[in-house]
């Protein structure tokens, strides 16, 4: 009778079926695909930290031209857009990497629950086995001898010490599993502790990134307002001279008379300057071809291009009633100016040839065939800027203003290549 019990007690209290072999090797798959997960998000994130590095100076850059306005305000514009276009790349690709954050969490999420599956199992073999070791107890109080003297046959005898053998056989059994789920268990526990401390890292890093990028936009987006202000600035000075230029147009007699004047002044300088390059005294000094590109002389907005204009204040050249044979750069008064590229100084003062008043000029030669003219400037050179003197590209040679007959301040620059003066766009 004794041993019908105790069979039906440890029925009742069954050992759970084994576990699966790759419980855990299942568990370290998945915990390879999240590290492969994370390290292509770091890998993103790095390449959105180069991007946002290089904007970052670009950015720099390009604030520092308005600030001193240093290049055209068209430059500057297509700058800007430039900018907007690498930021915008940037918050696409830092979009992309948000919607992968599901997906690791996701990982993460099944790692966990991987993780507390075996903590359970763990759990209902420790409790299995505690029940049996306190059944085994209590069916050991009873003595051997008389379960076999109370056993109806010998059968029933030798089932009852088989089975108590074999139980005795699955508690080690069951034993031994528990000790390595605990092994198990402990290396899972590892794994879940290193990659959620590597998403939380991420999650740092995704943070910084993110600051990084507002701030980059709202920096774009003040020098956005300031170009806006600028060019409504130099709008506003372009206006004025206009209205000036259509005061003097009521008188026709003498505006003809000024058109022709600045058209022979620009001629004869021209033919004076083209004689001064080919002089034998700079042929040491000023190269036969020039082998560098031109810059901008001074950043500004552009009034008025090269070429034909309807521009009346300009003289007849060929077919054209009124050319513009310079482009006007407006800015700011007394806003340096700069040479253009390295050469030889041949002019530096007011035209000898214009009718009062006359515009200062600085005149470099690049080579015995290329040439730039700086009018208009403020009347008094900078230091180690006068005729002879070497002077590099970028080097200060003076301030834009509105001598000569200008109706306000601008730059007047002028390529002069073999004696002809030629669009500077040509040659930047």
């Amino acid at each position: 009778m004794a041993a019908t019990v105790l069979a039906s007690t440890f029925t009742l209290h069954a050992p759970p079926p084994p576990a699966r072999a790759d419980d855990l090797s299942d568990a370290v798959a998945e915990q390879m695909k999240l590290d492969k997960l994370i390290a292509d998000q770091k890998k993103k994130l790095a390449a959105i930290s180069a991007q946002q590095s290089k904007i970052q100076s670009q950015i720099a850059t390009t604030q520092k031209d308005l600030d001193e306005l240093n290049t055209t305000i068209d430059t500057l514009q297509a700058d800007l857009i430039k900018l907007q276009v690498q930021v915008d790349q940037v918050q696409i690709n830092y979009d992309a990497l948000m919607s992968q954050e599901q997906e690791l969490q996701a990982q993460l999420d099944e790692l966990e629950a991987r993780r507390q599956e075996l903590q359970d199992q763990l759990e209902r073999r420790q409790e299995i086995l505690a029940r049996r070791l306190v059944a085994a107890y209590k069916a050991d109080q009873t003595p051997l001898l008389a379960q076999i003297l109370e056993a109806d046959s010998l059968a029933d005898i030798l089932s009852d010490v088989s089975y108590l053998m074999e139980l005795g056989a699955q508690d080690v059994a069951l034993a031994e599993q528990i000790r390595q789920d605990r092994q198990d268990l402990a290396r899972m526990e590892t794994l879940v502790e290193m990659s959620r401390r590597s998403v939380a890292e991420l999650a740092d890093e995704v943070g910084q990134q993110k600051a990084v990028m507002d701030g980059q936009m709202a920096e774009l987006n003040e020098a956005k307002a300031d170009l806006e202000v600028t060019q409504r600035q130099l709008d506003e000075q372009i206006a004025q001279q206009q209205a000036a230029n259509a005061k003097l147009a009521k008188n026709k007699a003498a505006l003809d008379a000024a058109i022709k004047a600045n058209g022979e002044a620009s001629a004869q300088l021209a033919d004076k300057i083209t004689k001064l390059a080919a002089d034998q005294g700079y042929e040491d000094r000023i190269p036969s071809e020039y082998s560098g590109r031109l810059t901008w002389p001074m950043g500004g907005k552009i009034s008025q291009e090269f070429g034909c204009t309807g521009f009346y204040m300009e003289p007849r050249v060929g077919s054209c009633a009124h050319f513009h044979q310079g482009i006007d750069i407006v800015a700011p008064c007394l806003t340096p100016v700069h040479a253009a590229g390295s050469g030889v100084v041949l002019f530096v003062g007011y035209n000898p040839y214009d009718r009062p008043p006359k515009a200062w000029l600085v005149i470099i030669a690049h080579s015995d065939n290329l040439v730039t003219w700086y009018a208009h400037m403020t009347g008094k050179a900078p230091a180690g800027v006068y005729v002879g003197a070497q002077v590099s590209s970028g080097q200060l040679i003076g301030t834009e203003n509105t001598t000569g007959h200008s109706t306000g301040c601008h730059l007047h620059w002028a390529v002069l290549s073999d004696g002809v003066f030629k669009n500077p766009r040509l040659f930047l």
